[in-house]
């Protein structure tokens, strides 16, 4: 067993032992790169800052350079993407409903006051969910709605 220090801006002890031709640092595990992403994305990693938030991590220079480049996914991004998402399916579910109503038409069959004022009622509630959800944006409440709809997907990729 034997003490090295690694040359870095935060020097750190790390015991090594031999195993034939390999030096296996003592108390580390080697994972591959996707695995430990996919831990970092599925869990909630801020709570473990305190106790983790500077310990060193060893990571190939090569790795870290590709991820300094690579484009940056915000958590602001994440929450617009789901509230795009969110809106586009009104948005298809009104064009969904104008398109039947045309093939009820075509057949002769057509509406009356109590199906206009129920067409008329949902373009209103579209108005209003899209007024909420740019509410819900500026608050920053739409980390609640992320987390609901991960959820959600969570509970339909289960089944």
């Amino acid at each position: 067993m034997a003490l090295t220090t690694l040359p870095n801006r935060h020097d750190i002890e790390v015991s090594l032992r031999s195993d034939g031709t390999k030096a296996i640092v003592e108390g580390k595990t080697v994972v591959p790169f996707k695995t430990f992403v996919m831990l970092v994305i599925q869990r909630k990693v801020t709570a473990l800052f305190k106790d983790w938030g500077t310990a060193p991590v060893v990571v190939d220079a090569e790795l870290l350079t590709s991820l300094a480049g690579a484009p940056q996914d915000s958590q602001e991004n994440r929450v617009h993407l789901v509230l795009v998402t969110l809106g586009i399916g009104v948005i298809t579910g009104v064009l969904a409903f104008a398109i039947l109503q045309f093939a009820l038409l075509t057949i002769n069959i057509s509406m009356g006051k109590q199906e206009l004022a129920i067409l008329a009622g949902g373009l209103v509630g579209v108005g209003l969910v899209g007024s909420i959800l740019s509410k819900v944006q500026l608050r920053g409440g739409g980390q609640r709605v992320l987390d609901s709809m991960e959820k959600a997907a969570a509970l339909l990729s289960k089944k």
